[in-house]
């Protein structure tokens, strides 16, 4: 069975981080070996969430306990999200080292959740972390917009500065909320070539939107998928569950509710081929 080592949030109150690409994955097949990087009660934007971050020492003792039972060999990719502490980034990279000494066709996915529309929601010293010593050595990037004008220094505010930026980062990039006259968009840009997809525009979207983009990419692509058709089947599935929970008045993302949504989209937008200039 394919395998996903998923190294982010868990938050009990709330579907973000692992509490949404756990289940997503596993929806679409893939089995989620999860690692919390903090443990809080309820989303930090309602105020005291209770809990905080797990500590280094225990997260790396997490990891090789992991080892010890023989697992890493069978992970397929490493997914990282939100982390607690700036020293987490170790943790993170030490992980993937060893999952790529077990299996050397693993993958690391780096999903850099450092903020989005222009302000940050973690710590400078975790931005720092990241920017200068996680996402470069990852395999494939899933920021958002506005993470990938921070992990560029650029701009982004259109589809082609997104183009101008991934081509920058020089690895496969699937870079989601960039706007457009019709809505958002998500672009793919990858060695092979450009793609993008976008849905209308939504009156909102609830928190971890993002997260489970990234997982529902992830899984397809780990399971198989080619590249536009996992673009495509990942942008419907979001799109689709954004739109049942708001239907619901929900603040949440509605998995369980929604879940034949994951694997199944009734809106499943065509990705559009764009020419390399």
């Amino acid at each position: 069975m394919k395998t996903v080592l998923s190294i982010q949030s868990q938050v009990a109150g709330a579907r973000v981080g692992n509490s949404v690409a756990a289940f997503a994955m596993e929806r679409l097949g893939v089995r989620v070996l999860q690692l919390p990087t903090v443990l809080l009660g309820r989303r930090p934007d309602h105020g005291p969430p209770g809990g905080g971050p797990i500590p280094a020492a225990t997260l790396s003792a997490m990891i090789e306990g992991l080892a010890a039972d023989g697992v890493l060999a069978e992970v397929d990719a490493v997914l990282s999200g939100y982390l607690g502490a700036s020293d987490h980034v170790a943790v993170v990279l030490g992980a993937v080292a060893q999952v790529k000494a077990a299996n050397a066709k693993a993958v690391f996915v780096c999903d850099p959740v450092l903020g989005d529309d222009g302000k940050l929601f973690v710590r400078d010293e975790i931005a720092d972390a990241v920017l200068n010593g996680l996402w470069r050595h990852a395999d494939w990037l899933t920021p958002n917009a506005f993470e990938l004008g921070l992990l560029t220094g650029r701009t982004v505010d259109s589809l082609e500065s997104a183009r101008e930026a991934a081509r920058y980062v020089g690895k496969p990039v699937l870079c989601s909320s960039i706007r457009t006259a019709l809505g958002l968009g998500n672009l793919l840009a990858a060695p092979t070539g450009d793609w993008f997809c976008e849905t209308p525009r939504l009156p909102r979207a609830q928190k971890g939107a993002g997260d489970l983009l990234s997982a529902l990419y992830v899984a397809r692509r780990v399971r198989g998928d080619a590249l536009v058709m996992a673009l495509e089947g990942a942008t419907g599935s979001v799109y689709d569950v954004i739109v049942r929970s708001l239907a619901a008045d929900s603040e949440d993302l509605l998995l369980p509710e929604a879940q034949d949504l994951l694997e199944e989209p009734v809106t499943w937008p065509r990705a559009r081929s764009l020419e390399r200039v």
